[in-house]
């Protein structure tokens, strides 16, 4: 989730980070800000870049403040991938060039990557498919598209799965039939269903006989010879 908008800033050893480690969180946040981001004058990152001094919660809600984040109460990983955004959105704002890759000068080693990594997962169309998919599975939306990406998988992974789906079978569905026994309601539930079933294909060959008569009687040749009117 991160890796790859660390490569894309030059973030140094962006596969080592972790976010659970506090030391590690202060200094990127310390990096971001004095690479990428530059919300202050270099005299006033002071308290930002003193991340052993126990006023840095302090003044990093001042600093996610002043950038007007959406969220400074939300997790580590949710306020480090909206920085990650902004400073990507920064650069690029910047150096434009520096984002468009020549294929020719591609390692070989990329035309092996997943092709969803060539996504422009900060497009407004993109979030627009993530708020719609959102929309369809009734799943409420994060600030973030991204985090609403999460809760989406994580509910298809639940939901949707092999044993999610076997499980669901007639237990869910109600025909009518208010039976206190649960194998009996199941067993009378199946066999309405076949029923059904079989109406409509009894109703699916009736119409079809039905065409072939019409078809029959639509324009009948007349024989005089037999008295006789049809075939």
């Amino acid at each position: 989730m991160f890796k790859r908008k660390l490569q894309a800033l030059g973030f140094p050893n962006p596969e080592t980070l972790n976010t659970a480690d506090e030391i590690q969180f202060r200094s990127t946040i310390v990096w971001l800000e004095d690479q990428k981001i530059r919300r202050y004058k270099i005299e006033d990152r002071e308290l930002l870049r003193n991340t052993t001094a126990t006023q840095w919660n302090q003044a990093f809600e001042q600093y996610m403040s002043d950038l007007d984040c959406p969220f400074p109460k939300g997790t580590r990983p949710e306020i480090l991938d909206w920085l990650l955004g902004l400073a990507v959105q920064l650069e690029y704002n910047e150096k434009p060039e520096s984002y468009t890759a020549n294929p020719k000068t591609l390692e070989p080693i990329h035309q092996k990557l997943n092709p969803l990594d060539n996504l422009d997962f900060e497009s407004e169309d993109f979030k627009a498919g993530v708020n719609d998919l959102a929309n369809i599975l009734q799943v409420p939306k994060h600030p973030d598209h991204l985090m609403t990406l999460e809760g989406i998988c994580n509910l298809i992974q639940e939901k949707f799965c092999k044993d999610a789906l076997k499980a669901s079978s007639f237990d869910n569905i109600s025909f009518g039939l208010d039976l206190k026994s649960p194998n009996v309601s199941n067993a009378a539930n199946l066999l309405r269903y076949l029923f059904i079933h079989d109406l409509r294909e009894l109703q699916t060959r009736i119409n079809e006989c039905l065409v072939c008569v019409q078809a029959l009687t639509a324009n009948p040749k007349t024989d005089t010879k037999l008295g006789k009117v049809g075939y």
